[in-house]
């Protein structure tokens, strides 16, 4: 298996295989210290995640704060629809150690080149169209989404990538040095040069531009990446897992951005009526604040993936621990959200978002189920069994969709949270019982905390305390 080098490989006694399941001796300090330092290189880039949604709500206001929105969603949802297995399918097998790391990036490349030749073409058309989603934005900033739409896509294959290699710490720097250069593009792009939602849309491509080239230069100099041609039999193996995975992975991204989606759909009905641009950027302003809370969840599963994937039954009691870990702490920080958001909100996004407020109240219910909800999630991918994920989130979406057109008409944005809530609810549930089912392991034991978890967090404790000292 290929070995990585360097500060990245690994932290304290944490050395790294480039393969998950390569027989890694980990102990259980080691481990805890990986989670530790993703928690707490994590917490600086949630500052910096607040700080951009500040700047952005001061200087787009609820209106053009929507445009952005749609923007993004348009962008990223179109990489999404024409990269399978770019992401994913590349990082499973170089995990697996069925494919090199060279082979996987070539090949996550590969299926970016190809799909954004095919999807600029017809995005374009669609932007010159009639259809009321692309009179939430001007043109112009819609052009800017596909410059977008190629810097995520090869971005997130080099994240994943550096997080199945278990390089923990240097995607967490990574990421901050990403947020970095994001916030200053906002201040640049947005603040001194005026450039508004297309300064915005340019800022946050430059953040990911910022993670391709730190990630790729580390992998470069630490984990033996060289250029090298895309094998068709690995590029079969990376298409047919991202076919497999297709509808998770677009699921994924829509299950928590389907209300912005639906909003900018209907704007051009009878439902618009009911709010615009101010209601999108409204509701994405709330969904961009509560879902800040997700982070937890997401350090959890990058921890835990790598730990699984290509293991006989993908380790269920690892798993089980992480999902009533990351239940637990994700409701205690909501619980604290609820306490100050009405202080803290007008504050950080000004006056003009106070609704936003009660919208990150109802949203709320529905994180915590994702976030234990996401660890499950990552077990099934970890397991090769993508398929799990599609169902859980096209029944999620499902509901979300059906709860959306029945409480708009009669709650507003409320009704909009509402239907965000139920349908990452069910989601969540479904997951919980196909993972009962896969594993039989018992619901209490990924509900219930536990002496074993206690000794974990007070583990993680007493080593963030000699840090400090």
């Amino acid at each position: 298996g290929i070995r990585c080098r360097g500060l990245g490989a690994g932290f304290g006694r944490v050395g790294i295989a480039a393969a998950a399941g390569g027989g890694l001796a980990e102990s259980g300090a080691s481990g805890r210290q990986e989670v530790l330092v993703l928690l707490a290189t994590r917490a600086m880039t949630l500052a910096l995640t607040v700080v951009d949604q500040s700047l952005l709500a001061y200087a787009l206001r609820p209106e053009g704060r929507g445009a952005y929105a749609v923007c993004v969603v348009f962008g990223v949802l179109a990489a999404m629809l024409v990269t399978p297995g770019s992401a994913r399918g590349t990082q499973y097998f170089v995990m697996a150690r069925r494919i090199s790391l060279s082979q996987g990036m070539s090949i996550g490349l590969a299926i970016c080149l190809v799909g954004s030749a095919i999807a600029i073409p017809i995005a374009l058309a669609l932007i010159r169209s009639d259809l009321p989603f692309f009179d939430n934005a001007d043109a112009g900033s819609f052009h800017w989404a596909l410059l977008l739409m190629f810097c995520w896509a090869v971005s997130v294959v080099t994240q994943l990538q550096l997080s199945g290699l278990r390089r923990f710490v240097r995607l967490a720097v990574f990421a901050f040095v990403q947020k970095i250069t994001l916030v200053g593009g906002i201040v640049a792009l947005v603040w001194w040069l005026r450039l508004g939602v297309d300064g915005a849309i340019i800022a946050l491509s430059l953040g990911h531009l910022a993670m391709i080239a730190v990630g790729v230069a580390d992998l470069r100099r630490h984990c033996g990446l060289r250029p090298e041609w895309p094998s068709l039999t690995a590029l079969r193996w990376a298409l047919g897992y991202g076919v497999k995975g297709y509808a998770a992975r677009v699921g994924l991204f829509l299950d928590q951005r389907a209300g912005v989606l639906l909003l900018g759909i209907v704007s051009g009905s009878f439902l618009g009526a009911l709010g615009g641009r101010g209601d999108i950027g409204l509701y994405a302003a709330a969904n961009g604040m509560v879902m800040i809370f997700l982070y937890i969840a997401h350090s959890v599963s990058t921890y835990l993936l790598p730990r699984i994937a290509g293991q006989e039954g993908g380790r269920p009691e690892l798993a089980a621990r992480c999902a009533r870990i990351t239940l637990w702490g994700t409701a205690g920080a909501l619980l604290l959200w609820f306490a100050v958001s009405p202080f803290v909100v007008p504050l950080l996004l000004s006056d003009a978002f106070a609704p936003v407020v009660r919208l990150t109240w109802v949203m709320s219910i529905g994180v915590c189920a994702y976030a234990a909800g996401e660890v499950f999630f990552t077990y099934f991918l970890g397991t090769n069994r993508p398929q799990v994920c599609s169902w859980a989130l096209a029944l999620g979406l499902s509901v979300n969709g059906a709860l959306f057109f029945t409480l708009y008409p009669a709650l507003g944005l409320v009704g909009v949270a509402w239907a965000l809530t139920g349908g990452l609810f069910v989601r969540s549930v479904f997951l919980w019982a196909m993972f009962r089912r896969a594993s039989g392991t018992p619901i209490t034991a990924a509900l219930l905390l536990g002496p074993g978890d206690a000794v974990f967090l007070w583990g993680v404790g007493r080593s963030l305390l000699r840090r400090r000292a």
